[in-house]
């Protein structure tokens, strides 16, 4: 079955709802978008999937065994 994806995704962003922007940060710019215009684009789309995750790094292995 063929099929077609379309997607949007954010990096290192921070989301603000007192502006409604989601603003991108990486090591050389930063960008901010409108998170009101990013609905408004998928606004009745059918069968959306929505994920919103935070990595956070883990701290090193200091060797020792816990178990």
């Amino acid at each position: 079955m063929s099929m077609v994806v379309k997607s949007e995704s954010f990096e290192n962003a921070i989301i603000d709802t007192s502006d409604m922007t989601i603003t991108e940060y990486d090591t050389d710019s930063v960008r901010t978008y409108s998170l009101l215009e990013l609905l408004k684009r998928w606004d009745g789309v059918v069968g959306v999937t929505l994920t919103i995750r935070r990595s956070i790094q883990l701290p090193p292995d200091d060797g020792r065994d816990e178990y």
